[in-house]
């Protein structure tokens, strides 16, 4: 047998390489295990189950677990972009973990900043993005105006409106900072030295269409168009002032050579908002800003109470409220559940200097304030419920005298009768002399059919006393009935109203025995038509009675091509040749022609192709319409805030009102009718517009 063999020193030389190379390994591995575990707990200690494991980060947590960030890392937002930043960041939190670890003390008020480089930041919340409006529980806001501009001298940053106030909701926004910043010193009605609000739509939004209000179905659009006054309904919607309480820095300060010092409002909001997230709250008192609950004049501050004691219109109050009668239902004003306050009705200034000497303000004041508000011939329902009224009031205190009287005679003559039966009747009387004094001196056109009930009951009461001293009297039963045009539309018949694209007259209507309800709504959505009653009439059996032109009278401009502004008459090719029941057959049947239909008899009188064109000259028009309208709102909006902030529009209404009767004749005529024309007038309607829009950027 061969053996081989190498020297000792090599031997040994080899097995230590061996023991070097496995501890290498053996180093190397666990090297990288530990830079895995570094790794994997470095990143586990940016994950928002981290933050959570701290008890006094638990409501952040669950609160960013329910907002709209919750798909957003914590360190995106409370670390800035950048390398170093991540690390600054970070060695602070290392040094808060170590402080807790070894102290066993954690941080008792959490403070943390957002800046707002991390909102902006790529990816996130862009700049660009920021610059439209939007709608924030009916406020249009736009969010580059309060951060690029000075808001009150003041620089505000993203955590100062979107901050963690209401526990459970990650950067919500609240109302409250709104509040402080822009009614601060503000007063009452929200204008004394409110922020940017010269009108209460710079924020608000018109509200659209009918909306429920305690139980009162209304409508804002109709009183906006007439110029009511926000303020008219809407009154003290301003409580608190904002206020800093005296030692309100003393729950954060206790450096005696700051609290002994006196800062300016600038450098303190530069401290505090601006370089740190301290919100509003937290120095300021809060302040409301909203409806509530409608106002009465003893518990509202108002002009009035410059003169009177809170207590001298008690009367009036309780009238407007609806209470304090006997034997009817409390039944408020619908005013008065809308909140609208006595000076509404009660402001012209002329007549209050005159109230001043003659202790009432003056009809005609009165009723120019009714028709302010709700229109023409409101003044007249004013002046025929007063005399209702005097009628009413004038027959039940002549019933409660001769009641009186023939109390008194029984008593007197001490007739056999029944001493319960008198004092019965006697009651029935005070009952009666209660709500006729309640309406005479609540003055019942603060609340008409409150007032007419009461004065019914009271006069249902002496027939019922009657009754109860003179043997064999029936007493008579008066119903309370109140009509249309018995109450409030007094003289409708004999006025021409306005609907729709005609004068409608009543009365008519009224010759031919048709009720009130056969076309407008019931009292609980008053005010509504049903435009298809009329279908119903003059369609069909009726079509005849009336021409086409009589109700579709834009239909009829447009169609004849007149009446157009800065535009030359072109009637239609079709026009004295077709006629109206050509096109629109299904009309004597009561029926709605719809473009299907329409195509046919096209197709019928000429060939296949003009379907086609039919249905061509339509969406040629919708086109048109749909790109000039949202043009035209903008200008409309423009022209109203000049308006609203007391600035000079005549020279934009003009030709506002000019490219507003052609968009006008154009959509309500169906431009079908008359395409050439329709077109020339959106053509015209476009250049009035676009010399509107270069004005109107001047003048911002």
């Amino acid at each position: 047998m061969v053996r081989f063999s190498l020297p000792k020193g090599k031997w040994l030389q080899n097995l230590s390489a061996v023991k070097i190379r496995k501890r290498t390994i053996a180093l190397s591995c666990l090297l990288i295990l530990m830079i895995l575990i570094s790794w994997g707990l470095w990143s586990y200690s940016e994950t928002p189950s981290f933050c959570g494991l701290c008890h006094n980060m638990e409501i952040y947590v669950n609160s960013w677990k329910t907002s709209s960030h919750r798909n957003v890392a914590c360190i995106k937002c409370h670390y800035e972009p950048g390398f170093g930043n991540h690390l600054k960041a970070k060695l602070r939190d290392i040094q808060l973990g170590l402080a807790y670890i070894i102290t066993g003390r954690g941080i008792k008020k959490l403070h943390h900043e957002v800046s707002d480089v991390s909102c902006l930041r790529k990816g996130c919340h862009a700049k660009a993005d920021i610059k439209e409006n939007m709608i924030f529980k009916n406020v249009v806001f736009n969010h580059s105006r309060h951060l690029e501009e000075l808001r009150r001298g003041k620089r505000l940053r993203c955590n100062t409106c979107h901050n963690q106030i209401v526990q459970g909701a990650h950067l919500k926004v609240t109302e409250v900072d709104c509040f402080i910043c822009h009614f601060y010193n503000a007063g009452p009605h929200g204008r004394d030295q409110c922020l940017s609000c010269w009108e209460c739509g710079s924020c608000h939004i018109q509200p659209k269409g009918d909306i429920l209000v305690r139980g009162s179905s209304f409508n804002h659009k109709r009183y906006i168009d007439r110029g009511v006054d926000c303020l008219d309904c809407h009154m003290g919607i301003n409580k608190g002032d904002g206020h800093v309480p005296e030692n309100k820095c003393r729950e954060c300060h206790k450096e005696h050579e700051l609290l002994n010092v006196t800062f300016t409002s600038e450098f303190l909001h530069q401290r505090h908002v601006t370089e740190r997230k301290i919100e509003c709250y937290r120095c300021h008192t809060a302040i409301k800003h909203e409806v509530g609950e409608p106002p009465t004049v003893t518990r509202l501050m108002s002009s009035c109470n410059r003169c009177h004691i809170e207590e001298i219109h008690l009367g009036p109050r309780e009238m407007y409220m609806g209470t304090g009668g006997i034997g009817v239902a409390d039944d408020p004003n619908k005013m008065s559940v809308l909140g609208v306050d006595c000076t509404s009705c009660h402001k012209s200034r002329e007549e209050s200097k005159v109230a001043l000497y003659t202790t009432r303000y003056a009809e005609k004041a009165l009723a120019n304030s009714c028709v302010s508000c709700h229109g023409e011939g409101y003044d007249e329902m004013l002046f025929n419920w007063k005399d209702l009224l005097i009628r009413a009031e004038n027959d039940v205190n002549r019933r409660i005298f001769d009641v009186q009287r023939k109390l008194y005679e029984t008593i007197k003559t001490q007739r056999t009768i029944d001493n319960q039966g008198v004092r019965r009747a006697q009651n029935l009387v005070n009952e009666a002399r209660h709500n006729f004094s309640f309406v005479n001196l609540g003055k019942g056109v603060h609340n008409i059919e409150y007032a007419m009930r009461l004065l019914n009951y009271a006069r249902n009461n002496t027939e019922k006393a009657t009754a109860l001293i003179e043997d064999g009297y029936r007493p008579i039963e008066h119903q309370t009935d109140f009509t249309c045009m018995g109450l409030c539309h007094v003289g409708l018949e004999k006025r021409l109203v306005r609907f729709n694209e005609i004068q409608f007259h009543h009365g008519n209507h009224m010759r031919m025995e048709l009720q009130c309800l056969d076309c407008h709504s019931p009292r609980e959505k008053h005010g509504n038509t049903h435009l298809t009653n009329c279908a119903g009439c003059h369609h069909g059996a009726g079509a005849g009675e009336v021409t086409c032109g009589d109700c579709h009278l834009n239909v009829k401009r447009l169609f004849f091509g007149k009446t157009g502004i800065g535009v030359e008459d072109l009637p239609s090719l079709k026009a004295d040749v077709v006629e109206c029941i050509d096109c629109h057959r299904s009309v004597t049947e009561g029926i709605k022609e719809s473009l299907a239909s329409i195509k046919t008899y096209c197709i019928q009188c000429h060939d296949e192709s003009y379907g086609d064109i039919a249905e061509r000259w339509k969406s040629t028009v919708d086109a048109l319409v749909k790109k000039t309208e949202p043009r035209l709102e903008k200008v409309r909006e423009e022209i109203q805030k000049l308006e609203r902030m007391g600035k000079h529009t005549f020279a934009f209404t003009k030709s506002f009102g000019d490219a507003d009767y052609n968009f006008t004749l154009v959509k309500r005529g169906k431009g079908a009718h008359n395409v050439e024309y329709a077109e020339e007038l959106i053509e015209s309607v476009t250049m009035r517009l676009k010399e509107l829009e270069d004005t109107l950027a001047k003048e911002r």
